[in-house]
């Protein structure tokens, strides 16, 4: 992947061609020489929030696993009145 930089000004001033290299290559978008945005085609934007999702999918299925692994010794009767009590001393939300 081929990643450019174009300024704020060319893309104001160029906005048909600058989104046509975006769609092929993200781009970088600088006002006065810092990174502010990065333009890039739909298809790699969805791509990369569907491996965000996965990643923290992954990181929670393990979580998960973790926490079953950790709690596998109390009972279904030690949990529930666990619950009850946080329930009871939780302070409210109101």
């Amino acid at each position: 992947m081929n990643t450019q930089m174009v300024s704020v000004t060319d893309l104001q001033r160029n906005s048909k061609r600058v989104l046509a290299e975006a769609a092929q290559n993200p781009l970088i978008v600088v006002k006065d020489s810092v990174p502010e945005a990065v333009l890039m085609s739909f298809e790699e934007y969805k791509r990369l929030m569907n491996l965000e999702r996965d990643i923290l999918k992954k990181k929670v299925l393990a979580n998960m696993d973790r926490l079953a692994e950790l709690n596998k010794h109390f009972s279904d009767e030690e949990i529930d009145r666990d619950i009850e009590y946080a329930k009871k001393h939780a302070p409210s939300s109101r």
